[in-house]
């Protein structure tokens, strides 16, 4: 009759657990990371900066990819990305991964007043591995630069010596807010930063051929951007497409555009109609409709130079339909007919010279 050993049955098993686990495990892919902690010094408005690390493989050839959180769609902050977020390795291999910090229009906002800051965590996952944790920190210095128009009329010392607690201050205020309800003093006429460029480029570049229409240089825009920051209003540096080009990004940047996103529909239908349009622009917050006749004024001594900077009312109402009237968040793309009637609307104002009511 067969006998079964007990003991010798369950030590030939233990073994047998354990040789199985043994060949699971130097199966399982596992990597050594060179750097698993970021800090960003002193990030700024549209200034790349990149931080590098390693992925260095084990026996067992893997791939790796960077996974969302629970309960987010992207592996990151809109801010942050990793180049490559996934790849394949062989054994003993390594790659170099880049995360690139850069603050634009979309994030800008919200880092300016202290809502959002530069933290996130990535997740590094092996397939059929274990995940490894990221962690990515830094420092925004505010900007001009995607600060509603408001909050700009009511500071009176430039945005970088400002405190987090008095800018979310003046940027949770109302936009149609009156004097009385405001214990400050009077907000300026328009933002001293946007002064800065018009009064630039009305002295010195009104004669300018292609102005508005060729780029400047990356550099010439980062000191224009840390001037107008820091205060330093004595003089912007940097060429006159370059100060043009600044003035463009920072009526892009805007989290409210001058015509206020709830007048859109309504500006779209006057296009045609000036005393209607000229209603709506008297009805704007007054920060608002002060740009807004800033702008057009501007516009309107550039179009006296024509002959010379080469630009007529087309071109400019192209150029600033789309800026200075942008469909509220959430609305479909503008298509053709959406974008003609902006530059339409804009049109008009550039003909024209008698005072809004």
């Amino acid at each position: 009759v067969k006998v079964v050993n007990e003991e010798l049955y369950r030590k030939a098993f233990e073994e047998i657990v354990r040789s199985l686990d043994k060949m699971e495990n130097a199966n399982i892919p596992s990597v050594m990371l060179s750097q698993r902690e970021f800090h960003f010094e002193d990030v700024k408005y549209m200034q790349l900066q990149v931080e590098r690390f390693t992925i260095r493989n084990g026996q067992v050839p893997c791939q790796f990819e960077f996974i969302s959180k629970p309960d987010e769609e992207t592996y990151c902050k809109e801010w942050l990305i990793a180049n490559p977020s996934k790849g394949f390795l062989l054994s003993d291999a390594e790659v170099t991964i880049e995360l690139e910090v850069f603050v634009n229009k979309s994030t800008a906002t919200h880092l300016n007043s202290g809502e959002e800051k530069l933290e996130d965590i990535l997740v590094l996952h092996l397939n059929r591995g274990k995940d490894y944790f990221l962690s990515v920190t830094g420092n925004y210095l505010p900007s001009c630069f995607g600060s509603p128009i408001h909050t700009l009329c009511y500071m009176r010392e430039p945005i970088q010596d400002m405190s987090a607690e008095s800018f979310q201050k003046l940027t949770l205020m109302p936009l149609d807010m009156s004097d009385d309800d405001v214990q400050a003093e009077k907000p300026m006429d328009i933002p001293k930063e946007l002064w800065m460029m018009v009064d630039h480029l009305y002295r010195n570049a009104s004669q300018q051929e292609d102005l508005f229409q060729q780029p400047g240089l990356r550099s010439e825009f980062e000191q224009i951007r840390d001037c107008l920051d820091k205060g330093m209003h004595d003089t912007l540096l940097g060429s006159n497409h370059s100060v043009a080009e600044a003035l463009l990004l920072f009526l892009e940047s805007l989290p409210e555009p001058v015509i206020c996103y709830r007048f859109y529909s309504s500006c779209l239908e006057s296009a045609s109609n000036y005393p209607l349009s000229s209603q709506i622009i008297s009805n704007l917050p007054r920060c608002h409709k002060n740009v807004f006749e800033y702008l057009m004024a501007f516009l309107r001594e550039l179009l006296k130079n024509s002959g010379k900077n080469h630009l007529d009312v087309n071109i400019l109402a192209s150029i600033f339909g789309g800026l200075l009237l942008r469909p509220p968040p959430g609305h479909p793309m503008p298509d053709i007919t959406e974008k003609k009637k902006a530059q339409q609307f804009i049109h008009q104002f550039l003909l024209r010279e008698d005072s809004l009511p």
